[in-house]
């Protein structure tokens, strides 16, 4: 409250005793309020949570009790926030059965291996919510790997959603806004670099769930790359897009850690999920895989080193994603995916049930078994 001009008859009675200011006040708390702005400099706030600081930070110690309840079978098996009471308010919106969720030992519980972004330094969510919609609506089409339909900013993770959010930036086009999406590329791509460890996969035998939310956000981030070396001419005479190298090396880590943790097998896919999830949730989980490798795929097909010299042909075309390593059949119909209906709505039930009767477990029906016709190790011609 800035000092009100008075006669000296009625001087207030608290003064600022900061040197060089001399403000006064009638009440003592705006005094107190207005001393608080000369010391502001030396407070400090921590935009972090304590139970995800201690779980970061401090792996050893026992976080705080959580009160949080725990999430029914169908919201567990989305990995996404359950608001209690049966049926709970997610299961009755997609119009599907509400069952408990097993109870789990410590030991048991699935560990959060999603990249953690304070959300503090960016727009709120309310505001990003135009660069969704410019997602969605542009750039969706040519790379449908994320679903609509329950794509909601206020439960998906903040690497995700900024995500998208720089995607959108960049596709409005005006200079302010592809230089805050650069801006927000960097900050997010060196956060990921930096929890690494958290969603990298190092070995086969490595016992952990799939953080696809992380995965479909440095598959952005790759996409984002390709933007600027578009932007710089960056092309070599196979026509492929010469991203940085750190940017190279980050796709080839998200391609790598995919073939270790077996994402892109069909069996290890329908593993993932147990007997009693609804079989609609099931398809939505396949259909996300699917999608995503078909656009991983795309990207490392785009995709190239800027400096050459840091990998022969051979080895450089072996860490990247081929045909070989799409264990699955192609994804069902752009109908279903696209619908923005509820989870349970009819058209989806009647794509999983199909799905059921197709069995894509059968190995004749998966993209792999193209590899041996399309590709041939006494051919270098660099075609597909």
């Amino acid at each position: 409250m800035p000092p009100q001009p008075l006669s000296g008859s009625s001087l207030p009675p608290f003064q600022c005793d900061h040197p060089g200011c001399g403000a006064k006040y009638r009440r003592k708390e705006h005094l107190n309020r207005h001393a608080a702005s000369h010391s502001r400099g030396d407070c400090f706030s921590c935009p972090d949570l304590l139970r995800r600081h201690i779980r970061i930070y401090h792996p050893n110690r026992a976080p705080p009790a959580s009160r949080a309840q725990k999430a029914c079978a169908a919201c567990h098996a989305r990995k996404e926030r359950c608001y209690g009471g049966f049926p709970c308010s997610a299961c009755q919106k997609r119009g599907i059965a509400c069952s408990p969720g097993k109870g789990k030992t410590p030991e048991e519980q699935i560990v959060d291996n999603n990249v953690q972004i304070s959300q503090q330094p960016h727009p709120p969510r309310w505001i990003a919510l135009d660069y969704v919609d410019i997602y969605f609506d542009n750039f969706h089409p040519k790379w449908p790997f994320l679903h609509r339909g329950t794509f909601d900013v206020t439960k998906e993770p903040c690497v995700l959603i900024q995500s998208v959010v720089m995607i959108g930036l960049w596709i409005e086009g005006s200079k302010k806004s592809r230089e805050a999406a650069t801006d927000l590329h960097r900050s997010l791509s060196t956060a990921i670099r930096t929890q690494m460890d958290r969603w990298r996969v190092f070995n086969q035998n490595q016992s952990t769930s799939w953080p696809m939310a992380t995965y479909q956000s440095v598959l952005l981030q790759c996409i984002f790359a390709l933007f600027l070396a578009w932007e710089r001419k960056a092309i070599d005479l196979n026509l492929r897009y010469q991203i940085q190298d750190d940017e190279h090396d980050l796709l080839v880590t998200l391609v790598e850690s995919c073939r270790l943790g077996g994402i892109f097998s069909y069996p290890n896919m329908l593993a993932q999920h147990s007997s009693g999830v609804p079989l609609t949730l099931v398809w939505l989980s396949l259909e996300e895989i699917k999608r995503f490798g078909l656009a991983l795929y795309k990207v490392c097909r785009l995709s190239t080193r800027l400096d050459p010299s840091r990998a022969d042909g051979s080895s450089a075309q072996s860490e990247l994603l081929t045909l070989a390593d799409l264990s699955f059949g192609m994804p069902d119909s752009d109908e279903a995916w696209n619908s923005i209906s509820g989870v349970g709505c009819e058209v989806r039930q009647e794509e999983a049930f199909q799905t059921k009767l197709r069995d894509g477990q059968d190995p004749t029906g998966w993209i792999s078994q193209s590899a041996s016709v399309l590709s041939n190790a006494r051919v270098a011609f660099d075609w597909i």
